[in-house]
Parts: structure tokens; sequence; C-alpha cells
């Protein structure tokens, strides 16, 4: 990356620049962007809290057909963790890019990552409360 184009970012992705993208201007979108990073929170300390060292294999695959089918680590459950964070940062990052041109679409982005971060949640809880 050459000097001028990291200049180029770093004056363009600064945080006052980004507190006036249109995308923070709309209520709906920073509603459903901050549900999502709550609920990326929310199992991030959830797991932190209930998660703990073990040196025995726990389950960390359950198909509802079988019941748990794999047994791992005990910091395989923050997996789950790590997939909602990023897809709240891959779809916020799409979102903010076409939300002058689709509006409809950068929030069904938004949406998606927020789904996706309360079910995460969840599947996290269940794996919070066996481990």
């Amino acid at each position: 990356m050459n000097s001028a184009a990291l200049t180029w970012a770093t004056k363009h992705l600064s945080p006052g620049t980004l507190r006036h993208h249109p995308l923070f201007q709309d209520r709906i979108s920073v509603v459903v962007l901050a549900a999502s990073v709550l609920f990326d929170v929310a199992t991030l300390v959830i797991l932190a809290l209930r998660v703990h060292h073990v040196d025995y294999p726990v389950p960390v695959h359950y198909l509802s057909l079988v019941g748990f089918d794999q047994v791992g680590a005990w910091y395989a459950a923050y997996r789950f963790v790590a997939f909602a964070v990023a897809v709240t940062v891959v779809n916020g990052l799409l979102s903010a890019k076409s939300f002058q041109r689709h509006r409809l679409t950068s929030f069904f982005l938004l949406l998606g990552a927020a789904i996706v971060s309360l079910l995460c949640l969840v599947i996290s809880l269940a794996f919070a409360v066996i481990v």
C-alpha cells in the first residue's frame, strides 16, 4: 500500500468522518446495528462468565437426530462469538457501502447481522449451560 492510499484511508476512515456517514443518520439502521453489537457483546460476556478452562473434552456439536456427536476443547464454544462478530463487521461494511444506492438492501444486511448475532447468542447459551 503506498503512502497516498494510506493517507486517504486515514483521512476518510477517522471516527469523526464515519460519524457523519449517512448510515449513522438513519435511526432504524443505527438501532439494528446497535442491537447486533449488543447481542455480540452479550454472547461474549456470557461465555466469558460461564465457560472455564477444563482438562476434559466437552460437547461442541449437536445434531437433532443423534444428539452430541463431536467433542473438543473448552474454547471451541467461542467460535460462535467469532462468527457473529465477523458477520456483524462484514454486513456493517457492506451496508455502509450500499446505503446511498439501496437503503432497503442496506437495512436487510444489518437485519441479517442482527439475526445471526441473536442466533449465536442462543446457541452459545445452550453450550454455556453444558460446559
